[in-house]
């Protein structure tokens, strides 16, 4: 029997805009699994010119580990020299490199249905400022750290001559997505139907929507060491997407022609990429019917801002 291949287009939109959690069917997918337990300042008050400790605890409350997590404090005016003393410097009172306000608060292990998450922490010790007047003073941090999305969905296939004898209701396909700022929805409808001459009769759209609140990158910026992550404008507002092949179905990125591909995300709020889907060795395609579910992996970095505020005592005289 001759071996007959279909093409049909799947058009894979992705959105970013900001939220706290997506709706599902049956619960609310939960859209910031990387919480901020704690972001403290001891002592607070701090009197003029003496130590304080600014430690940052964070949890992860997804099911996929966020790796290589990182905060970098910024907002006050740190020293650049050692004489700098109305300013915050290290613990030694030098000069402040953004070496020395980096946090490597390292893997965020995901927890299990038998043990829960637990938080991670680290600290870095400050000189306060030598001030006449109480102060107040916010500290910021960008926690940096790489997570992925995964969504599954079922799609069902079949030739127009079954799909005339069957009278199948069509419906939208849903996604279900794990915890993560990244989101991906479904568009379109199922089954998808087929001709003897190999034309779909409509695409598969899938929608990746940023519910996070923060700023997506590719995982590329990421370097270790003292420094964690240098998001440069090449890394900024992209993300690598994958999608998986299924038995005889073979996705193509219309790009590259590989499963996996980089999508801008124009803005940081919308990007989209197209993939061929190849349907090889179906025999008899007006006998056609199957129904398999299918995977689409988002790979990202992910930065979000916290801050916390702590009081500078005047010294005294």
């Amino acid at each position: 029997m001759e071996k007959k291949t279909i093409f049909f287009t799947v058009f894979m939109g992705l959105i970013l805009i900001t939220s706290g959690c997506v709706e599902g069917e049956d619960s609310d997918v939960d859209t910031n699994p990387v919480q901020v337990e704690s972001f403290s300042m001891d002592p607070n008050p701090v009197p003029a010119d003496q130590q304080l400790n600014a430690q940052i605890q964070l949890v992860n409350d997804g099911n996929v580990d966020a790796e290589d997590a990182y905060a970098r404090l910024f907002g006050p005016s740190f020293a650049s020299s050692e004489a700098d003393d109305r300013t915050w410097r290290t613990s030694d009172r030098d000069a402040v490199s953004r070496e020395y306000r980096t946090m490597d608060i390292g893997t965020l292990r995901a927890g299990t249905d038998n043990s829960p998450a637990v938080p991670s922490q680290d600290s870095i010790t400050f000189t306060s400022p030598s001030m006449e007047r109480d102060v107040d003073t916010t500290f910021r941090s960008q926690i940096y750290y790489k997570y992925s999305t995964e969504a599954t969905f079922d799609l069902q296939i079949m030739s127009g001559e079954r799909y005339q004898d069957v009278g199948a209701a069509r419906t939208q396909p849903t996604a279900d997505n794990s915890p993560a700022p990244i989101q991906i929805e479904v568009q379109g409808t199922t089954p998808h139907v087929f001709y003897d001459e190999g034309e779909a009769d409509d695409e598969l759209c899938l929608t990746i929507t940023n519910e996070g609140g923060g700023d997506v990158f590719l995982e590329d910026a990421y370097e270790g060491g003292d420094i964690g992550y240098d998001v440069e404008s090449e890394h900024e507002d992209k993300i690598e997407i994958t999608i998986e092949d299924v038995g005889n179905v073979n996705f193509e990125s219309q790009e590259t022609g590989d499963n996996t591909v980089e999508v801008d995300i124009i803005g940081g709020s919308e990007g989209h990429h197209c993939y061929d889907m190849i349907l090889e060795g179906l025999g008899d395609v007006t006998d056609l019917e199957q129904t398999d579910s299918y995977q689409v992996e988002a790979s990202y970095g992910y930065m979000e801002e916290s801050s916390s505020n702590v009081m500078v005592e005047a010294r005294a005289n």
